[in-house]
Protein backbone atom coordinates (compact mmCIF):
# COMPACT_ATOMS: atom_id res chain seq x y z
CA UNK A 1 0.00 0.00 0.00
CA UNK A 2 1.57 3.29 -0.89
CA UNK A 3 1.49 5.59 1.77
CA UNK A 4 2.60 9.73 2.15
CA UNK A 5 4.93 11.75 4.53
CA UNK A 6 5.69 15.12 4.51
CA UNK A 7 10.01 15.86 3.89
CA UNK A 8 9.97 20.09 4.62
CA UNK A 9 6.39 20.24 4.38
CA UNK A 10 5.56 18.49 1.02
CA UNK A 11 3.98 15.43 0.20
CA UNK A 12 6.03 12.12 -0.76
CA UNK A 13 4.83 8.73 -1.22
CA UNK A 14 6.40 5.62 -0.93
CA UNK A 15 5.84 4.48 -4.79
CA UNK A 16 8.33 1.78 -6.20
CA UNK A 17 8.45 1.50 -10.02
CA UNK A 18 6.28 -1.15 -10.60
CA UNK A 19 3.40 0.46 -8.88
CA UNK A 20 3.76 3.82 -10.48
CA UNK A 21 3.91 2.31 -13.94
CA UNK A 22 0.87 0.28 -13.26
CA UNK A 23 -0.96 3.88 -12.36
CA UNK A 24 -0.34 5.22 -15.68
CA UNK A 25 -3.32 3.23 -17.33
CA UNK A 26 -5.85 4.34 -14.59
CA UNK A 27 -5.24 7.48 -16.23
CA UNK A 28 -5.68 7.33 -19.97
CA UNK A 29 -9.06 5.19 -18.74
CA UNK A 30 -10.27 7.76 -16.40
CA UNK A 31 -8.91 10.72 -19.11
CA UNK A 32 -6.92 12.87 -16.25
CA UNK A 33 -3.81 14.20 -16.58
CA UNK A 34 -1.18 12.33 -14.55
CA UNK A 35 1.84 14.25 -13.22
CA UNK A 36 4.77 12.30 -12.11
CA UNK A 37 7.44 14.45 -10.35
CA UNK A 38 10.83 13.21 -9.03
CA UNK A 39 11.89 14.96 -5.36
CA UNK A 40 15.44 14.96 -4.54
CA UNK A 41 16.84 17.43 -1.89
CA UNK A 42 17.63 19.78 -4.36
CA UNK A 43 14.19 20.49 -5.88
CA UNK A 44 12.77 20.43 -2.28
CA UNK A 45 15.24 23.09 -1.42
CA UNK A 46 14.21 25.17 -4.25
CA UNK A 47 10.75 24.74 -3.04
CA UNK A 48 11.16 26.12 0.00
CA UNK A 49 12.08 29.01 -1.23
CA UNK A 50 10.11 29.69 -4.67
CA UNK A 51 6.35 29.44 -4.01
CA UNK A 52 5.75 28.17 -8.11
CA UNK A 53 7.94 25.39 -7.45
CA UNK A 54 6.27 24.24 -4.29
CA UNK A 55 2.92 24.74 -5.88
CA UNK A 56 3.82 22.59 -8.62
CA UNK A 57 4.79 19.88 -6.06
CA UNK A 58 1.66 20.09 -4.69
CA UNK A 59 -0.46 20.08 -7.31
CA UNK A 60 1.69 16.76 -8.60
CA UNK A 61 -0.11 14.22 -9.04
CA UNK A 62 2.44 11.30 -8.00
CA UNK A 63 5.66 12.32 -6.50
CA UNK A 64 8.36 10.07 -5.92
CA UNK A 65 11.42 9.79 -4.12
CA UNK A 66 14.20 10.14 -6.81
CA UNK A 67 17.58 10.91 -4.06
CA UNK A 68 18.93 9.10 -1.29
CA UNK A 69 19.21 12.03 0.62
CA UNK A 70 15.34 11.60 0.80
CA UNK A 71 15.28 7.62 1.38
CA UNK A 72 17.84 8.68 4.34
CA UNK A 73 15.61 10.92 6.15
CA UNK A 74 12.46 8.81 5.60
CA UNK A 75 14.40 6.43 7.37
CA UNK A 76 15.64 8.69 10.34
CA UNK A 77 11.86 10.23 11.01
CA UNK A 78 10.46 7.20 10.98
CA UNK A 79 8.85 7.40 7.71
CA UNK A 80 7.61 4.91 4.96
CA UNK A 81 10.22 5.52 1.98
CA UNK A 82 12.21 2.00 1.31
CA UNK A 83 14.15 2.61 -1.62
CA UNK A 84 14.99 5.55 -4.56
CA UNK A 85 13.07 5.67 -7.60
CA UNK A 86 15.38 6.94 -10.34
CA UNK A 87 13.40 9.71 -12.84
CA UNK A 88 15.05 7.84 -16.10
CA UNK A 89 13.89 4.87 -14.72
CA UNK A 90 10.39 6.44 -14.84
CA UNK A 91 10.98 7.68 -17.68
CA UNK A 92 12.28 4.33 -19.84
CA UNK A 93 9.15 2.35 -17.99
CA UNK A 94 6.77 4.68 -19.59
CA UNK A 95 8.68 4.54 -22.93
CA UNK A 96 8.28 0.72 -22.91
CA UNK A 97 4.87 1.06 -21.53
CA UNK A 98 3.97 3.90 -24.95
CA UNK A 99 5.61 1.06 -27.21
CA UNK A 100 3.77 -1.66 -25.91
CA UNK A 101 0.36 0.12 -25.80
CA UNK A 102 0.35 2.63 -28.77
CA UNK A 103 1.01 5.81 -27.43
CA UNK A 104 2.87 8.48 -28.46
CA UNK A 105 6.16 10.79 -26.72
CA UNK A 106 7.29 13.83 -27.00
CA UNK A 107 9.99 14.96 -25.97
CA UNK A 108 10.84 19.31 -25.00
CA UNK A 109 14.16 20.26 -23.98
CA UNK A 110 17.92 19.81 -23.69
CA UNK A 111 20.06 21.29 -26.58
CA UNK A 112 19.45 20.82 -30.11
CA UNK A 113 21.76 17.78 -30.28
CA UNK A 114 20.75 16.21 -27.28
CA UNK A 115 17.24 16.01 -28.11
CA UNK A 116 18.20 14.60 -31.66
CA UNK A 117 20.53 11.97 -30.78
CA UNK A 118 18.16 11.05 -27.97
CA UNK A 119 15.10 10.69 -30.68
CA UNK A 120 17.50 8.34 -32.98
CA UNK A 121 18.41 6.62 -30.00
CA UNK A 122 14.90 5.59 -28.58
CA UNK A 123 13.72 4.81 -32.21
CA UNK A 124 16.49 2.81 -32.46
CA UNK A 125 15.90 0.68 -29.52
CA UNK A 126 12.09 0.73 -29.15
CA UNK A 127 11.09 0.48 -33.17
CA UNK A 128 7.55 0.46 -32.48
CA UNK A 129 7.55 3.48 -30.46
CA UNK A 130 5.40 6.75 -31.83
CA UNK A 131 7.47 9.74 -30.91
CA UNK A 132 4.85 12.72 -31.97
CA UNK A 133 7.40 15.16 -32.08
CA UNK A 134 10.50 16.61 -30.23
CA UNK A 135 11.69 20.76 -29.66
CA UNK A 136 15.42 21.35 -27.92
CA UNK A 137 15.50 23.16 -25.15
CA UNK A 138 17.27 26.91 -26.96
CA UNK A 139 14.02 26.87 -29.50
CA UNK A 140 13.32 30.55 -30.26
CA UNK A 141 9.54 29.32 -30.55
CA UNK A 142 7.39 31.24 -27.93
CA UNK A 143 5.41 29.14 -25.60
CA UNK A 144 2.02 29.76 -26.95
CA UNK A 145 4.17 27.83 -30.26
CA UNK A 146 5.47 25.42 -28.08
CA UNK A 147 2.33 24.30 -26.43
CA UNK A 148 0.01 24.45 -30.16
CA UNK A 149 3.09 22.25 -31.45
CA UNK A 150 2.16 19.89 -28.78
CA UNK A 151 -1.31 19.84 -29.01
CA UNK A 152 -1.27 19.36 -33.26
CA UNK A 153 1.46 16.26 -32.19
CA UNK A 154 -1.63 14.24 -30.23
CA UNK A 155 1.31 13.21 -28.06
CA UNK A 156 -0.04 11.38 -25.08
CA UNK A 157 2.75 11.57 -22.96
CA UNK A 158 5.15 14.61 -22.81
CA UNK A 159 8.98 14.64 -21.18
CA UNK A 160 10.22 18.11 -19.97
CA UNK A 161 13.86 18.48 -19.80
CA UNK A 162 14.53 21.98 -19.03
CA UNK A 163 16.76 21.67 -15.80
CA UNK A 164 14.96 22.52 -12.35
CA UNK A 165 13.53 24.98 -11.02
CA UNK A 166 12.70 26.00 -14.67
CA UNK A 167 11.00 22.75 -16.24
CA UNK A 168 9.01 22.75 -12.90
CA UNK A 169 7.58 25.91 -13.50
CA UNK A 170 6.91 25.79 -17.50
CA UNK A 171 4.85 22.75 -16.16
CA UNK A 172 3.15 24.24 -13.55
CA UNK A 173 2.19 26.87 -16.11
CA UNK A 174 1.45 25.20 -19.06
CA UNK A 175 0.26 21.86 -18.46
CA UNK A 176 -3.37 22.53 -17.91
CA UNK A 177 -3.45 23.69 -21.77
CA UNK A 178 -1.78 20.69 -22.98
CA UNK A 179 -3.82 18.01 -24.41
CA UNK A 180 -1.64 15.44 -23.11
CA UNK A 181 -2.21 12.61 -20.22
CA UNK A 182 1.21 12.07 -18.96
CA UNK A 183 3.47 14.54 -17.56
CA UNK A 184 7.52 14.22 -16.45
CA UNK A 185 9.62 16.67 -15.39
CA UNK A 186 13.21 14.24 -16.27
CA UNK A 187 16.15 16.34 -16.04
CA UNK A 188 19.23 15.68 -17.44
CA UNK A 189 18.11 12.01 -18.61
CA UNK A 190 17.80 13.09 -22.51
CA UNK A 191 21.61 13.68 -22.17
CA UNK A 192 21.97 10.15 -20.92
CA UNK A 193 19.45 8.62 -23.45
CA UNK A 194 21.14 10.80 -26.30
CA UNK A 195 24.55 9.15 -25.15
CA UNK A 196 26.35 12.35 -24.19
CA UNK A 197 26.31 11.54 -20.47
CA UNK A 198 27.44 8.14 -19.18
CA UNK A 199 24.73 6.67 -16.31
CA UNK A 200 26.60 5.60 -13.41
CA UNK A 201 28.28 2.03 -13.08
CA UNK A 202 25.85 -0.52 -11.73
CA UNK A 203 27.60 -1.28 -8.80
CA UNK A 204 27.36 2.19 -7.71
CA UNK A 205 23.72 2.54 -8.49
CA UNK A 206 23.36 0.05 -5.96
CA UNK A 207 25.15 1.48 -3.15
CA UNK A 208 22.94 4.96 -3.72
CA UNK A 209 26.11 6.49 -4.87
CA UNK A 210 24.51 7.72 -8.38
CA UNK A 211 24.35 11.00 -6.99
CA UNK A 212 27.78 11.09 -5.89
CA UNK A 213 29.19 10.35 -9.24
CA UNK A 214 27.27 12.41 -11.74
CA UNK A 215 28.39 15.33 -9.15
CA UNK A 216 32.10 14.31 -9.24
CA UNK A 217 31.58 13.65 -12.97
CA UNK A 218 29.93 17.27 -13.82
CA UNK A 219 31.85 20.35 -12.27
CA UNK A 220 28.77 22.23 -12.45
CA UNK A 221 27.31 19.88 -10.33
CA UNK A 222 29.42 20.41 -7.66
CA UNK A 223 27.39 22.35 -5.36
CA UNK A 224 24.76 19.75 -5.25
CA UNK A 225 27.44 17.52 -2.62
CA UNK A 226 26.93 20.84 -0.55
CA UNK A 227 23.55 21.31 -0.87
CA UNK A 228 23.03 17.64 0.78
CA UNK A 229 23.60 18.06 4.36
CA UNK A 230 21.31 21.51 3.98
CA UNK A 231 19.12 19.71 2.94
CA UNK A 232 19.16 16.59 5.94
CA UNK A 233 19.55 19.56 8.77
CA UNK A 234 16.53 21.41 7.74
CA UNK A 235 14.67 18.39 7.05
CA UNK A 236 15.35 16.90 10.58
CA UNK A 237 14.77 19.98 11.56
CA UNK A 238 10.99 20.09 10.26
CA UNK A 239 10.37 16.84 11.70
CA UNK A 240 10.97 17.79 14.93
CA UNK A 241 9.16 21.30 14.98
CA UNK A 242 6.35 19.69 12.50
CA UNK A 243 6.53 16.15 12.09
CA UNK A 244 3.58 15.32 14.34
CA UNK A 245 1.67 17.64 13.63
Amino acid sequence: MVKSEKILGFSIENWQLKELIEEVPKYFKMNKKMLLTSLNPQILLIALKDEQVGKYLHQSTHRFPDGIGVVKVSKWTNGNIQERVAGIEVMMELIRFAEKNSKSIFLYGASPNVVEKAVLNLKRQYPELKVAGYIDGYTTKSDKEIIRNINDSQADIIFVALGSPKQEKWLLKYYSQLDSTVFQNVGGSFDVISGEVNRAPAWIIEHNLEWLYRSLSNPKRIYRILQLPVFVVKSLYWNYRYGNE
